[in-house]
């Protein structure tokens, strides 16, 4: 992160495969976060578990600067927690900025209502980030939609990872069936490689005051 503003806001975006049982992990987990919820320049974290695949978590952490998560990376209690996590864990990080943020309400803990989009741009990334506004706005007129992140690697630019949440797992499937939203998502295709993942919304904690 060398010449990089350390007073920017940053995600963290980690992808953990748990070896073991998956309970340990969250607990461990759960421990780090409280952690984290009091560290300066910490805003919020969302973890949510992969429907299709319950060994694979992903937990964004937003940080309100860069320089808190740099600090934070470099204590001995942060160090401390990466060393007990590690051996549960096959770990994929990336980071990001969020180039759009729409917030209309919760998602529910404990149930499948989070979806997960990642995108590898081949062509036109203002043309990706349109048509996923055009698909907020047509899912916000189905009704129970919580709202949505778009966050654009810093690390690899031509990659999104985009997260859309509602606020019961019934509207989270109509949404997914509808043939609006499949329209879509058949345009996002046309510009960029899409994997899109159904998930359990685990845990949504923000910063202790």
């Amino acid at each position: 992160m060398h010449g990089r503003n350390r007073e920017a806001p940053l995600t963290v975006i980690n992808r953990f495969q748990v070896k073991g049982d998956t309970e340990r992990f969250e607990r461990a987990f759960r421990d780090h976060s409280q952690y984290l919820r009091r560290r300066e320049g910490f805003a919020f974290l969302v973890t949510v578990q992969l429907v299709e695949r319950p060994e694979v978590y992903v937990h964004l952490g937003h940080w309100r600067t860069s320089r808190g998560f740099l600090d934070t990376v470099h204590d001995d209690t942060f160090q401390k927690h990466v060393r007990q996590l590690g051996p549960m864990v096959e770990t994929e990080v990336d980071q990001a900025v969020s180039v759009s943020r729409v917030l209309r309400g919760n998602a529910v803990t404990d149930s499948a209502t989070v979806v997960l989009t990642r995108a590898r741009v081949r062509s036109d990334p203002a043309a990706y980030e349109r048509w996923f506004a055009e698909g907020n706005e047509h899912l916000a007129r189905l009704g129970g939609y919580g709202g949505s992140d778009l966050l654009r690697s810093t690390l690899r630019p031509d990659v999104y990872t985009g997260v859309q949440w509602w606020q019961d797992a019934r509207s989270c499937d109509r949404a997914q069936a509808d043939p609006g939203h499949r329209a879509v998502a058949t345009e996002l295709r046309r510009v960029a490689d899409l994997s899109v993942e159904r998930c359990r919304h685990v845990a949504y904690e923000s910063v202790v005051l």
